[in-house]
């Protein structure tokens, strides 16, 4: 069964760097790519990911707020965030609020593969 992934960046270089990346895996079914975390729950249950990667810097959104409430509603997905910083108390609380495991976007090309597998084998990272 393929593990079915939506992406949220407001960067659509990054945004198509990872739709490549990951759309040559056969494990791997991207239903989803948004530039924008409006109507976040509607996009989400429309597409019905496994696994949602979500840039933290997206525009007009409180991050921890979003992923409570993402949470709340779809508790059976999990949020693995992106970002650039390696702010440990930003990304401390982002977990408490949900997110499943966060991977920073200097790392995306090499290990977002490893990364997306770990989550789904374990739950978390």
């Amino acid at each position: 069964m393929r593990t079915r992934i939506a992406i949220f960046d407001d960067n659509k270089n990054i945004r198509n760097s990872i739709v490549l990346l990951l759309s040559t895996d056969p494990i791997f079914e991207i239903v989803g790519t948004f530039g924008m975390a409006g109507n976040l729950l509607e996009k989400v249950s429309q597409c019905r990911p496994d696994v949602i990667l979500m840039d933290i810097e997206m525009a007009g959104i409180d991050d921890t707020a979003m992923l409570r409430n993402l949470k709340k509603a779809l508790p059976h997905i999990y949020i693995l965030i992106q970002t650039v910083f390696e702010d440990e108390e930003r990304i401390s609380k982002l977990l408490q609020a949900g997110a499943s495991g966060y991977i920073l976007k200097s790392g995306l090309n090499q290990s977002l593969r490893q990364t997306i597998i770990a989550l789904k084998e374990t739950g978390h990272l």
